[in-house]
């Protein structure tokens, strides 16, 4: 799918990580405050992955923003980050 004049070719396989976020998201504010945090963190996981892997560079479309290597650490430790903080998240009230 390429439409001339748009942004959707360009950013490619940063659409797939945003829906992925979005639905953790919805999961953490109608669901289950941990499987939401698991679903956004799969999500950074797979931009992480993609980033990693893809040739040339502009493959990645919008996860193409810094040098690869910061790119996916970047990824990675925001993954991290919201796995640790859903898991030990308190939730008796």
């Amino acid at each position: 799918m390429q439409w001339r004049g748009s942004g959707f070719v360009v950013l490619g396989w940063w659409y797939v990580v945003a829906v992925v976020g979005a639905v953790g998201v919805l999961m953490m504010a109608f669901g289950d405050v941990r499987w939401g945090g698991r679903i956004m963190a799969g999500g950074l996981v797979f931009g992480a992955l993609v980033r990693l892997v893809a040739r040339p560079d502009r493959k990645a479309g919008g996860l193409n923003v810094r040098s690869r290597a910061v790119d996916v650490l970047l990824l990675l430790g925001l993954a991290i980050g919201i796995l640790v903080a859903s898991a030990t998240v308190k939730l008796d009230v």
